[in-house]
């Protein structure tokens, strides 16, 4: 079964026609899927490097309007969401999951929404057909972990570690995959401290999808061109398939 990639874009980075650069290099490279990231003052499931370009394109003038914009003309890749709970409440849950649903969006990651205070994400969820994706983490006990999964309409977010994005991986992934397989029947996407095509082959061996974030950002952070990007993505496909 051929497994999915989904690299991470922060909207708005490096600019808004720059972001969809990087979108369409995504898209060549082999993403089967792109997470965009609305840049968030609080990022608090985020290290330094997508801190760092969530600052730039919040000092650009990036909005949730205009993030909802490059979504509704971006048709390379199906699009996933990633953004916290102020910028939803914000703009209204219900809103929010309506306007996504209209921009064709895949579906919404809130990572610090916990399951037990979902219910107005649930219903906004519900209501717009655009499923919401809840986390799952190495802390996380086996009745937190049947929790979420019945909360969940689409696939589960596994975070490899205990720590930020682009963060080096320290747990046992592929242990603490399969224990989550045991008790899920959803699929598995695993993120956080991805960073080469090594670590991408390694996870794709217990995971139905990989997410990587940093480790291409970074890339852009060093100068590196939307080009670039689409090489790196294509070597991160090439490993795991």
């Amino acid at each position: 079964m051929r497994k999915l990639l989904l690299p991470f874009v922060t909207a708005g980075y490096p600019t808004r026609s720059g972001c969809v650069e990087l979108l369409h290099a995504c898209a060549a490279g082999g993403g089967d899927e792109i997470e965009l990231g609305i840049p968030f003052s609080d990022p608090l499931a985020d290290g330094p490097v997508i801190q760092a370009t969530s600052y730039k394109a919040l000092v650009g003038g990036i909005t949730l309007d205009d993030v909802f914009g490059i979504a509704e003309t971006f048709r390379a890749a199906p699009l996933n969401l990633m953004t916290y709970i102020n910028p939803v409440m914000q703009y209204g849950e219900q809103k929010f999951f309506d306007r996504a649903a209209k921009a064709g969006v895949r579906a919404v990651i809130v990572p610090d929404v916990p399951p037990e205070e979902a219910e107005p994400i649930s219903a906004a969820s519900s209501s717009s057909g655009v499923p919401n994706i809840f986390l799952i983490s190495p802390t996380c006990t086996d009745e937190r972990i049947r929790l979420i999964d019945r909360l969940s309409r689409s696939w589960i977010y596994i975070v490899s570690l205990k720590g930020v994005t682009g963060s080096k991986i320290q747990t046992d992934v592929p242990s603490f995959v399969r224990r989550v397989r045991r008790l899920t029947k959803h699929p598995l996407f695993v993120g956080f401290g991805i960073s080469t095509p090594e670590d991408a082959a390694r996870i794709a061996e217990v995971a139905d999808g990989i997410i990587v974030a940093s480790a291409l950002l970074k890339l852009v952070e060093n100068g590196g061109s939307a080009k670039d990007v689409e090489r790196f993505v294509a070597s991160l496909r090439q490993a795991i398939d």
